[in-house]
């Protein structure tokens, strides 16, 4: 059921994306590709009869200082978890894709800590997941949060006495 997320799902991955995110907020093939390829066992995917049914895009990353939409990334070191995209299909939804593959991942790799920025209406599917917002943002993070949207919120989840990212 759950799978390596692969450059091979990047048509249909993409066309998920656009289903679930505004244009401003979409990452480009290049892009989308390079959090593959820096962090393979960071990003998963279901897939049913044939059909990309949801996926989880992360990768290690600086703390409270996300990329940006469609930035092309390279590797950085692991200071946190980022979860930066889960995406489920309609017909996926209600099914518990989503927490499974955030499960998946976590149990692979075994963060010490997360962060993301949960956007249009996700912070309550964070909350029941774990994460919880970030107090105290500094003035620039704020601002780049608030590029999301005014529903965005930059979320972080601490995993006690686990190590690595």
């Amino acid at each position: 059921m759950i799978r390596p997320l692969v450059r091979a799902d990047l048509e249909a991955a993409l066309a998920l994306q656009a289903l679930g995110y505004a244009e401003a907020l979409r990452d480009g093939p290049e892009a989308f590709a390079s959090r593959i390829d820096i962090a393979p066992d960071h990003c998963r995917a279901v897939e049913r009869g044939g059909r990309l049914l949801a996926w989880l895009l992360s990768h290690p990353w600086r703390s409270f200082d996300p990329p940006t939409p469609d930035q092309v990334l390279t590797p950085v070191g692991d200071a946190c978890w980022y979860i930066h995209d889960l995406s489920v299909a309609p017909e996926g939804r209600g099914l518990g894709l989503g927490r499974a593959l955030v499960e998946h991942v976590l149990a692979r790799c075994r963060p010490a800590r997360s962060e993301l920025i949960a956007v249009s209406g996700a912070r309550p599917v964070w909350l029941r997941l774990g994460w919880r917002d970030a107090p105290d943002l500094p003035p620039a993070l704020a601002a780049k949060v608030a590029a999301y949207g005014p529903e965005a919120a930059y979320m972080v989840r601490v995993f006690g006495g686990e190590a690595g990212a």
